[in-house]
């Protein structure tokens, strides 16, 4: 049996400062995606920030071991943390400015 899912690819930009400069990453109706670091990139780490809406007051995720954090490398993909499988909106701060892209699948 073949079962249909939906994806989507979109680049964004990750800021470094202010996190509303950050891409605002629909994730609502996705249960997995993945972050694709391209070759030449700086970042070497990424903090996750969630909010209930689209457009909303961005919050820093949170898990019981603290902020959700990744800590990535240049020419390397790396899954969406499944902490944040409920959430609706997504963004990405980053140790430097940069972009990523990210796919993801519902």
């Amino acid at each position: 049996m073949h079962t249909s899912f939906s994806t989507q690819q979109v680049s964004i930009t990750v800021d470094s400062g202010a996190i509303t400069d950050s891409t605002e990453i629909s994730f609502g109706e996705y249960q997995s995606g993945t972050v694709y670091v391209p070759a030449a990139s700086g970042l070497t780490s990424l903090t996750w920030h969630a909010a209930p809406v689209l457009g909303g007051t961005y919050l820093a995720a949170y898990n019981a071991s603290g902020a959700v954090v990744q800590t990535v490398q240049a020419g390397r993909c790396y899954p969406i943390p499944t902490d944040l499988k409920g959430s609706v909106g997504l963004k990405i701060a980053g140790n430097t400015d940069g972009s990523v892209d990210v796919s993801l699948k519902g």
